[in-house]
């Protein structure tokens, strides 16, 4: 297995990947299985926004958006991949992530 040499991160956490970039990408590549409640909320007390930016540009799905210099879930309901990386990268804890309902959310295609 050859290693994997990223030899520019901006690839990755760049502006070119984040937000509608991610869902521009996204589009017509999975299906919806609806949600009936948020299982991801932001603290807007706690969050530091602008100076941080984590949940933003690492969320794989781009469900997040920065709106009044603030984290905002937007598209989780839509988009959210429930794999709780805007909760691990949170450096003040303001991403309360709670389990979704079994059975919803979105289902990727790889064809």
């Amino acid at each position: 297995m050859a290693d994997f040499k990223q030899s520019d991160p901006s690839i990755l956490y760049g502006p070119q990947l984040v937000g509608a970039k991610v869902r521009e990408l996204l589009k017509g590549k999975y299906q919806v299985i609806p949600k009936t409640r948020e299982h991801i909320k932001v603290d807007g007390e706690r969050c530091v926004g602008m100076a941080c930016q984590l949940c933003y540009i690492t969320c794989p799905t781009g469900s997040f958006e920065m709106e009044e210099g603030k984290a905002v879930w937007k598209y989780g309901m839509q988009l959210c991949g429930e794999c709780g990386t805007c909760r691990y990268v949170c450096p003040v804890g303001a991403i309360d992530w709670s389990y979704p309902e079994a059975g919803t959310g979105i289902v990727l295609k790889y064809s």
